[in-house]
């Protein structure tokens, strides 16, 4: 799961350079071309792969953090875990995903906890910090690795 979003996140990274009004341009062009040449048929599917493929060019719907020290964005701040600047209560939350993103970072997520609106990723060597600390001050909430 971690591995295809990286190699979905860097080809986000590559896409997002290209200016909007170029890919409207490509997509317009390459439509109107196929539905003169080769048919109304074709320009149909052409327009299912876009609109199949548009979750690649599109951004994501939660941002991503990179973050040197993840342990000085989580803190018990009450009946509350604030990360960063956002906090979710603690009955909301029951599931957090902490795990390997690539070689170097590791990502945590809140898949499930609208409260927090982005990812983390941080240093892989910190992965077992941000378990424990889990463990330690969460024992109720369940990781996904």
């Amino acid at each position: 799961m971690y591995k295809e979003q990286a190699v979905r996140a860097r080809l986000a990274r590559k896409i997002k350079g290209i200016p909007a009004w170029l890919w409207l341009l490509t997509i317009y062009l390459s439509y109107f071309t196929l539905l003169h040449f080769i048919g109304q048929g074709f320009a149909v599917l052409f327009v299912a792969a876009i609109v199949a493929s548009a979750s690649l060019i599109s951004s994501r719907d939660r941002e991503q953090n990179k973050v040197k020290n993840i342990m000085t964005l989580l803190d018990v701040n009450g009946d509350k875990l604030r990360v960063g600047l956002e906090q979710v209560p603690n009955k909301k939350l029951k599931r957090v995903a902490v795990g390997e993103y690539d070689e170097e970072y590791a990502i945590l997520q809140f898949p499930f906890n609208y409260q927090v609106s982005s990812d983390h990723l941080f240093p892989i060597q910190q992965l077992n910090s941000v378990r424990e600390f889990f463990k330690t001050h969460y024992p109720q909430v369940e990781l996904i690795t």
